[in-house]
């Protein structure tokens, strides 16, 4: 014989204050409403930051090449250029460097008619959308790793929305690189 018997359960007083947990569809498309708002603010101010990165890492690779430039002119006792180039083997006089080099003489090589040869230390190519101008005779940095003249080249991003979307690598007389902000034209 079983003394158990079967009960009803009873409502406590605890479920009619706490009813079933979850969100209504309400409360979820105003959450939504709101993750919205914010993600349209939010994007823009991205946007502008990732526009500021790309530039700031630009303006860094030209000063690392103008580094190297000067360097390898050291290194080589010989004038290193650097140079906006339409095939990645020669300076093609203009100020268009979507595609730059730093040429210079290599001294351990020499053609068969025994003229110096000229190489190609670095080639590289400008990212989509971004444009870099120079000087169209190119950069030249002498043997002893100076300038004749002070020079600028130029990064700009046109599609930007910040005020200041153009980085300026000024190359002084000494050779030394420093960058600086400014607005395309």
């Amino acid at each position: 014989m079983s003394f158990l018997r079967k009960t009803r359960r009873r409502e406590s007083c605890l479920d009619r204050r706490f009813p079933a947990a979850g969100f209504t569809l309400i409360e979820l498309v105003v959450t939504l409403a709101v993750a919205a708002i914010i993600a349209a603010i939010a994007v823009p101010a991205m946007q502008s930051l990732i526009n500021s990165g790309r530039l700031n890492s630009m303006a860094e690779e030209l000063t690392t090449a103008m580094q190297l430039a000067r360097s390898e002119a050291i290194r080589r006792a010989t004038t290193v250029t650097m140079c906006g180039s339409a095939n990645g083997t020669t300076c093609a006089n203009g100020t268009d460097w979507s595609r730059w080099i730093i040429v210079g003489r290599d001294n351990a090589a020499s053609d068969a008619a025994g003229a110096e040869v000229i190489t190609v230390i670095r080639d590289s190519v400008m990212p989509a959308g971004m444009s870099l101008t120079g000087p169209a005779a190119g950069v030249h940095f002498n043997p002893s790793g100076l300038l004749n003249a002070e020079t600028t080249v130029s990064a700009c991003l046109p599609n930007a929305t910040v005020p200041q979307n153009q980085r300026v690598v000024t190359v002084l007389i000494s050779g030394s690189a420093r960058s600086s902000k400014g607005s395309c034209s």
